[in-house]
């Protein structure tokens, strides 16, 4: 998943917009939400700090109402360990005796102090998700054709040959990628049974399926930015030539482009879904589906205009 984006979820929100409104423990009064208060004294004068954007208030009230209206379940937790737990035996199986101070070390690369912090993270990220979920639920119509107008989605297989040294393949590597190339173009066996019996990439044994790929997956980081651009530019049924990547050649097919097919496949939201993560300011289009009342004119001003830059962004991104 990417990075938490901050973002705001509010479900007929009331700003107090008031400096001498306080609850009964003496505490500024932020917002309500539902007749809950939202009180703290820690951020109160940053909200209305001249040189805050609106960010603070944006945030904050995003974290209290995530735990009001998304908050973290006993699943949520459960998946968490889940992925620790994988995560760990992973190590240990790479790193052998090394493998608890390279998994410190990978935290706080994070920026979590402990396993028990990383965990907290993964929670969030299960509630955010959550959030998204919810959004993508009532507007599948909207966010699948946007996603496939912007996305250029598409189901890709490939083959590869693994070369040790890319700048100074071996005989018997290159060997091997001529045979693969001489296959594909002069016999009768599939594109997936020849992935199947000669590919070097995990997806060997899916007869090289990669599914769904669009320009949010990344393509690059796993296999080359070369792949990635190919990948993306392939029409269907269109079967490329070796392309070298970072670890060896690779041949690519996209086996569809269907949107009624995709529309379908992608109609259950799971943590996987390309529609969680194409769109890095769809928690802005979110938040104007609730009803959000603020009644302090500098704080409305401030927040209306960060959700306008916000969105102005998105615009020109495209």
């Amino acid at each position: 998943m990417k990075k938490l984006p901050a973002l705001i979820l509010g479900l007929c929100l009331m700003l107090s917009g008031c400096g001498a409104s306080k609850n009964d423990d003496g505490e500024q009064l932020v917002a309500s939400l539902d007749g809950v208060e939202i009180s703290t004294n820690d951020v109160y004068d940053d909200l209305y700090d001249p040189n805050n954007d609106g960010s603070t208030l944006f945030n904050y009230i995003f974290e209290e109402l995530i735990k009001e209206k998304f908050p973290a379940t006993k699943e949520m937790k459960q998946n968490a360990s889940e992925m620790i737990d994988s995560i760990k035996e992973s190590y240990e199986t790479q790193y052998g005796d090394e493998a608890d101070s390279q998994f410190e070390s990978a935290l706080a690369q994070y920026g979590c102090d402990s396993e028990s912090a990383y965990k907290d993270q993964l929670v969030s990220t299960y509630q955010y998700t959550a959030f998204l979920k919810q959004y993508i639920n009532n507007n599948y119509d909207k966010v699948f054709d946007d996603y496939y107008k912007t996305s250029s989605p598409r189901k890709i297989s490939l083959i590869k040959v693994s070369v040790s040294d890319t700048s100074n393949p071996t005989d018997e590597e290159l060997e091997k990628k001529d045979e693969v190339e001489s296959l594909l173009k002069e016999t009768d066996k599939s594109f997936a049974d020849i992935a199947k019996e000669y590919s070097d990439d995990d997806t060997a044994s899916a007869k090289g399926n990669l599914g769904i790929v669009d320009k949010s997956s990344d393509l690059a980081s796993t296999y080359g930015a070369d792949v990635e651009t190919k990948a993306l530019a392939l029409k269907q049924g269109e079967v490329s030539d070796a392309i070298l990547g970072d670890d060896g050649y690779y041949f690519l097919k996209c086996t569809s482009i269907n949107k009624k097919a995709f529309k379908k496949e992608l109609k259950e939201i799971d943590m996987d879904s390309p529609l969680l993560v194409y769109d890095d300011y769809m928690m802005y289009l979110a938040i104007q589906e609730y009803d959000i009342q603020i009644k302090d004119k500098d704080l409305k001003k401030k927040y209306d205009a960060y959700i306008a830059d916000a969105l102005k962004s998105r615009e020109e991104e495209r």
